[in-house]
């Protein structure tokens, strides 16, 4: 039992890059991580926390800088502070995966800061796990990547963005990669990327705010995600795969689940690749979605979904996150049944990610 009468597992929190990673790149791509790091300051410049150093909103514009973020001791002070026993941990989102459209840059980006992230995850092994990031700009190149990860560096699962440039999800190039992450029984997890560096846009291009562009792009890319895994086929193809659509909220699940049932039911010609309703292969026991504490239409989706769709997630230590309350919240609710709390804290993550 944790803090809060619960064993928790974070599904999503980010963090866990060494300090000064990058400096461990090798020598020959020193002029694209300067390069890179100049597109990303002019990128986010209208990010909380990251450009924006002032605003009258209850933002955390300081937390990137807690150095849980990158001090694996610190982490763990601040897990017992919030009640966590086990983390998993995701990278940034700023277009690793093709890293400027050089893919020996990617490649190397991708090895270097999983190698780093490993090395945080060694401080306590048992308490601190990482999420691996894969030059997706190549499918075969984030396969051996993958491979690498999971067997020499012991992550849990792989991160990808909503849509990878021009291509969907559920694209013929990406299933070997979806077959590895189904032969190494690892996660894969849907997580933003809608406005990453050189990402092609869908929607978000029509708006300047980062309130405006960080609104639409999750939820919007996880519903995207979502048709691409059922209605594209991959679960049908790959009906042993664990997936999770994160930081996106939960509500807009239910509704779009009964849409794409609707349309099945239509036109069932027009999705070959699947034999049932979309929703069957999304609540079949291996897909997940990952929440805010604080959400209104969690009990909802629980309700419609069942108890073993939504993830607990700190967001450690983003600007829109609620630390150091996070686990505090979703214990204290009154909404949410003692079984529907355990599910989210520990029984749906702990199968999400393979742990005991």
């Amino acid at each position: 039992m944790g803090k809060y009468g619960f064993r928790v597992i974070d599904a999503d929190g980010h963090g866990g890059d060494l300090k000064d990673w990058h400096l461990r790149l090798p020598p020959e791509f020193k002029s694209n991580w300067e390069e890179r790091r100049e597109r990303i300051k002019k990128h986010f410049a209208n990010l909380p926390g990251v450009g924006i150093k002032e605003t009258k909103g209850t933002a955390k514009l300081n937390s990137l800088e807690r150095e849980g973020m990158t001090d694996p001791a610190a982490r763990l002070e601040d897990m017992d502070l919030e009640g966590i026993d086990t983390t998993i941990m995701f990278p940034g989102g700023a277009g690793e995966e093709w890293a400027g459209l050089d893919l020996e840059f990617a490649i190397a980006v991708c090895r270097t800061l999983n190698d780093a992230r490993a090395e945080f995850t060694r401080h306590n092994p048992e308490r601190l796990k990482s999420i691996a990031k894969l030059p997706l700009i190549d499918p075969q190149a984030a396969i051996d990547e993958l491979r690498r990860a999971v067997n020499d560096l012991g992550m849990v699962g792989m991160v990808c963005p909503q849509h990878i440039r021009d291509k969907n999800l559920d694209h013929p190039d990406f299933d070997p990669v979806w077959a590895e992450a189904e032969k190494l029984g690892v996660a894969v997890c849907v997580h933003g990327g809608g406005q990453a560096l050189d990402q092609v846009p869908i929607g978000v291009d029509r708006y300047t705010t980062r309130l405006e562009v960080h609104a639409l792009t999750h939820p919007i890319g996880q519903m995207l995600a979502v048709m691409n895994f059922s209605v594209g086929g991959i679960l049908a193809k790959h009906p042993k795969l664990r997936v999770a659509f994160m930081e996106a909220n939960v509500g807009w699940l239910p509704f779009w689940l009964d849409r794409l049932d609707e349309h099945w039911e239509l036109t069932p010609e027009q999705a070959p690749l699947i034999d049932r309703k979309p929703s069957e292969y999304i609540l079949s026991g291996n897909c997940f979605i990952g929440c805010d504490p604080d959400e209104r239409q969690i009990p909802t989706v629980v309700d419609q979904c069942g108890e073993g769709v939504v993830v607990y997630a700190s967001d450690y230590c983003h600007w829109d996150c609620a630390f150091p309350d996070t686990v505090k919240i979703i214990a204290e609710r009154d909404d949410l049944s003692k079984s529907a709390k355990e599910h989210i804290f520990h029984i749906n993550p702990g199968r999400l990610y393979g742990l005991s």
